[in-house]
């Protein structure tokens, strides 16, 4: 189970490096077009504001699960 976790905490970190990435790039590329609107701008600012926070969480929470802080057997902390 611990080898589980430390698999999925590596997930957890890439999906957060491809959020990361790829919400910007979306953003950008929206807000660039021509038909970009002012309602546009107001919802890719709350959508980026409202993820940056989450993708950090998913970030911390990897580097964790695959560092072995989840882990059963781990040895108490002196």
């Amino acid at each position: 189970m611990d080898s589980i976790r430390k698999i999925f905490g590596f997930l957890w970190m890439a999906g957060a490096v491809l959020l990361a990435v790829s919400l910007p790039y979306f953003a950008i590329r929206r807000l660039s077009s021509a038909a970009a609107t002012q309602e546009d701008y107001v919802f890719w600012i709350v959508i980026v504001t409202i993820f940056i926070p989450i993708i950090i969480g998913f970030l911390l929470f990897g580097y964790y699960a695959f560092r072995g802080e989840y882990n059963d057997n781990k040895p108490p902390v002196r």
